[in-house]
C-alpha cells in the first residue's frame, strides 16, 4: 500500500498497476508527529509541507502525482 502522491505518476504511465483495484483502506488523514523543537530543519518542514499539500489535493479529489 503506497500513498497516491508517491506512485500516482507510475500508475498513470503504466509502470505500476493496482492489484486490488476494488479494495481500499478506510479513509483517514495523514498524521505527522515531531518531537518538540524550537527550530525544525528545512527538510522536515519541506516534508511536512509536501504531506499537507498532497492531503489537501486528495481531499479535493485532485489527482496527486
Amino acid at each position: 500500500m503506497f500513498p497516491d502522491y508517491s506512485v500516482g505518476d507510475d500508475i498513470a504511465k503504466g509502470r505500476l498497476v493496482p492489484v486490488f483495484a476494488d479494495w481500499s483502506l478506510p479513509t483517514g488523514g495523514i498524521h505527522a508527529v515531531f518531537p518538540p523543537a524550537r527550530f525544525r530543519p528545512a527538510r522536515v518542514r519541506a516534508f511536512d509541507d509536501l504531506l499537507a499539500a498532497a492531503e489537501k489535493k486528495r481531499s479535493l479529489g485532485v489527482a496527486v502525482a
